[in-house]
């Protein structure tokens, strides 16, 4: 009897060891390419942009800006985030924005 005890502590246990690894491998998810991501880039006013996305992905913002009275274009970069956290940068002036797109981290 003793031994049918120790047999079914034994399946118990190892039951509870197998679950935990079972539900601790279905929470870490692998991440997608930010172009798989549905990531969405809003434009602010034609200053700044920002960027978030939908699934988990590394990814953040990526400005082009254009300076005056010398016309160049410079990139400003957002900081760099995770799935649904939203990344956001602007350009050093106003309406000096060109172009939002998010990009990989």
């Amino acid at each position: 009897m003793l031994s049918a005890k120790r047999l079914v502590a034994g399946a118990v246990a190892s039951t509870a060891a197998a679950a935990t690894v079972l539900a601790g491998g279905g929470v870490a998810q692998a991440d997608v390419p930010v172009w798989e991501a549905n990531c969405h880039v809003y434009n602010i006013f034609n200053t700044g942009g920002m960027a978030n996305c939908e699934l988990p992905t590394w990814h953040q913002v990526k400005l082009t800006c254009v300076a005056w009275p010398i016309p160049f274009t410079y990139w400003k970069y957002g900081p760099i985030q995770y799935g649904q956290n939203q990344s956001w940068a602007s350009c050093d002036s106003l309406n000096a924005l060109v172009n939002v797109e998010v990009i990989q981290a």
